[in-house]
């Protein structure tokens, strides 16, 4: 979704509104800001992939963190500064197909505050969260991009009506999407994203394997 494994790559950020910039999603993937503003880069952050490991058990980045159960849920992004989430999920007609031109919907779900749901603000769906659909592949299939990291191709798979997942390639393997999480530092005059995890699955073996992505550079304004 967002990345080529082991290998660093160039990508654009997501930021967040106190400062705090998404240097990614995924890989769709940094298509994580999470209380997330658009701001303008001073630099573009560098990202490499440092590991990936398979576990038996879906991992938990924070276990305080509550994981949202969507209809349709695709993929949710958190960060380590709050449990404020945002959440990608799949828009069907009333067939059950997914919805030609929108077929993802993107929201807060606003943990720390009362749990309510929130639309992203203008400057966040443009510059950072919100995805675009780039092609159909087929009937059930959709080539998606974020819009904070266009270079990047996601596909979106109807599976059975009403029900979707997101996936991604890396370093030639293909996984699909759960979660991702943001260490973001904020010991500095500007807050920074250090580190990304992506949470998946693997098709082929069952397994959940989660990717860490390093980051360095980056810094922003808001």
């Amino acid at each position: 979704m967002f990345l080529t494994a082991h290998t660093g790559f160039q990508g654009t950020s997501l930021t967040h509104r106190n400062g705090s910039t998404f240097a990614m999603l995924l890989a769709f993937f940094a298509a994580f800001c999470l209380t997330l503003q658009a701001t303008a880069a001073k630099a573009k952050p560098q990202l490499a992939l440092t590991s990936s490991e398979q576990s038996d058990v879906l991992p938990l980045a924070n276990p305080d963190f509550p994981h949202p159960d969507e209809p349709g849920q695709l993929f949710f992004l958190q960060r380590n500064m709050n449990a404020n989430t945002v959440v990608y999920s799949a828009r069907f007609d009333d067939a059950g197909s997914l919805i030609d031109k929108s077929p993802v919907s993107v929201f807060w779900r606003r943990y720390a505050d009362e749990g309510q749901t929130m639309a992203l603000r203008w400057y966040e769906r443009v510059f950072g969260f919100g995805v675009r659909l780039k092609s159909h592949a087929s009937a059930t299939s959709r080539t998606l991009a974020f819009n904070a990291l266009k270079s990047q191709k996601l596909e979106l798979r109807q599976i059975a009506p009403f029900k979707a997942a997101l996936f991604t390639e890396q370093d030639g393997r293909e996984y699909q999407l759960i979660y991702g999480y943001l260490d973001v530092d904020e010991s500095g005059l500007l807050p920074k994203v250090t580190r990304l995890r992506l949470y998946t699955t693997d098709p082929q073996t069952g397994l959940y394997v989660t990717h860490t992505i390093a980051v360095s550079g980056g810094a922003f304004n808001e």
